[in-house]
């Protein structure tokens, strides 16, 4: 797939997005942060709801640069059956924390319920 095409594949790159992202251990937060990205423009990214092809192709750059992605790995991209979050990445996390498996669990359920309220609310 082009990369011009995208933008009109917008709702299922948003669906593609999300997965890499949490299947890469990332926060909203700490992924807008470290792709420099506005945290309500990587909602809307995410939601396929924004309306600019400049700003949804300037931004999607940046993302698949901080996912070291191509274009065709995005599109491709199935998330794991068993979601395992390895690491967590955060402000405050110490460099070398792994999350215990109880808290693996607890942060995929807490993920799952936002999940919920992005639907609902």
């Amino acid at each position: 797939m082009r990369f011009d095409e995208l933008f009109e594949q917008r709702r299922l790159v948003a669906s593609r997005l999300k997965d890499c992202i949490r299947d890469m251990g990332y926060t909203k937060v700490s992924f807008a942060r470290k792709a420099e990205i506005s945290r309500p423009t990587l909602d809307k990214l995410l939601n396929g709801s924004i309306d600019s092809k400049s700003t949804f192709d300037r931004h999607l750059n940046k993302i698949l640069k901080v996912l070291n992605m191509s274009v065709d790995e995005l599109m491709f991209y199935r998330s794991a059956a068993v979601k395992t979050v390895t690491t967590v990445y955060s402000q405050n996390a110490p460099a070398d924390h792994e999350m215990s498996d109880a808290a693996k669990k607890q942060y995929q359920l807490l993920l799952d319920v936002i999940d919920l309220c992005t639907i609902y609310y």
